[in-house]
Parts: structure tokens; sequence; C-alpha cells
């Protein structure tokens, strides 16, 4: 019985963090911000390559750029049935690895879904709408140029501080 606090004190004193009065770093507002403008202007970059690089006739005015995010709440509101040929076909190209966020634009009865894959290879996939699903058309892959991501001052703060902060002496 007399071992029992002796086990609540252990059990408490460990499940605690050692750094009580240091607080959690935080990405100020103003650096989020500016994160989401680089984010923004890296993905622009990055699509402008590929347009250019694969020699693509597109004219985003007449496609509509849909995000995955967008996708997924079109999903939502029409239903979100669970077999979905018209969603999963669309869905199923965003599931690549690639440097930036992959681009899907669309027009009336065909598609473009863009990407640059992490060694730098552009790729462009041409897809077509047939019997209410999208397939693929077309394939065009071009080694693309190496386009850097950049860490803004504040991301490296950041770090840094969050490296300190779990940093156990």
């Amino acid at each position: 019985m007399k071992k029992l606090p002796f086990f609540v004190f252990l059990l408490l004193s460990t499940s605690y963090p050692l750094n009580l009065n240091a607080e959690m770093p935080r990405l100020s507002p103003e650096c989020l911000e500016k994160i989401k403008t680089r984010n923004e202007q890296f993905n622009r970059i990055i699509m402008k390559d590929i347009i250019r690089d694969l020699e693509l006739d597109i004219d985003e005015t007449n496609y509509f750029k849909v995000t995955e995010r967008e996708l997924e709440a079109a999903h939502l509101i029409y239903g979100g049935k669970e077999n979905d040929d018209y969603y999963e076909s669309l869905h199923k190209q965003f599931m690549v690895a690639s440097r930036g966020k992959p681009t899907l634009l669309m027009g009336a009865g065909e598609a473009y879904f863009l990407f640059k894959r992490p060694d730098h290879t552009n790729v462009a996939l041409h897809l077509k709408l047939s019997n209410s699903k999208w397939e693929v058309d077309d394939t065009k892959e071009n080694k693309g140029t190496s386009i850097r991501f950049k860490l803004l001052k504040c991301e490296k703060d950041y770090l840094q501080k969050k490296t300190e902060y779990y940093k156990v002496d």
C-alpha cells in the first residue's frame, strides 16, 4: 500500500514535459502570410516551367483550375458517394509525389493534370471524359528546370527554436 503513492508520484513526474516554463515556439501571423505567398509563387513558377517546357497549348482562361481540396468539397456537396467513378478517376491523379502542388485544369470534356516530380521531371497528363470516368489520353514528360525552394528566415528561426525546445539534455 505504501508503494502506491510512490508510483503515482513517479507516473506524474514523468508525464509532464521537462521544460514547463518554456513556451512552445510558434510561427507568427506575418510569417504564415509570407509562407503562403512564397508557396503560391513557387507553384506558379513550377506551372509556368511545365507549360513552357512541354510546349503545351494551354490557355488558362479556357480551363478551370481545381485543387485537391476543391475536388473533395465538390464530391461531398454532390452526395459523396462511396463508389463514384467520376470523382475517383480524378482524385487518384493527385496521389503523386511532386514538387509544389499538382494542378488540375478542367475544360469541357477534357482536363490537364500538371505536376513536377521530385527528380525535376515535368509531367502533363491529358485526360478525356468517357462514360462518366476520366481516362488518361496522353502523357508528356520532359526533364525540367531545377527550381529551388527557399526557406524564409522566420521559418529557419522557428525550426531552430523548435529543435531547442524539444532537445532533451
